[in-house]
């Protein structure tokens, strides 16, 4: 039937079309960026409009990154969410020490649900 060349060319031809990744496009590639580590740096940059008192551009920044996170796979029933609401409603009303402090929990959240994905 077949002689041990054929056979081995046979089987080296399986295994290079089953390992094949077609290239991604350049559209692709700028999308594979997670939503998360895009919601991860708005909230970091929120840290940072808290800090230097920017009150309306943390709560838009806490806000962006919600939006971005309830647009992705992510549950909207997760506790994210409500710690992102807490960290906003407490940079609305001047409690920044606290509202820096729900943002912490908000990007641990964050990362642990990048890490059980």
């Amino acid at each position: 039937m077949f002689n041990t060349t054929s056979t081995i060319r046979l089987v080296g031809a399986l295994a290079a079309a089953s390992s094949y990744v077609p290239a991604m496009s350049a559209a692709a590639a700028a999308d594979a960026e997670p939503i998360s580590a895009r919601a991860v740096a708005q909230l970091q940059q929120a840290r940072i409009e808290i800090y230097c008192g920017h009150n309306n551009q943390a709560v838009a920044g806490i806000r962006a990154a919600r939006r971005q996170l309830h647009a992705s796979s992510m549950a909207s029933s997760s506790p994210i969410f409500a710690t992102l609401d807490q960290a906003s409603w407490l940079t609305r009303h001047d409690q920044h020490l606290l509202a820096e402090h729900a943002l912490d929990k908000a990007l641990d959240q964050l990362a642990t649900a990048g890490t059980a994905s």
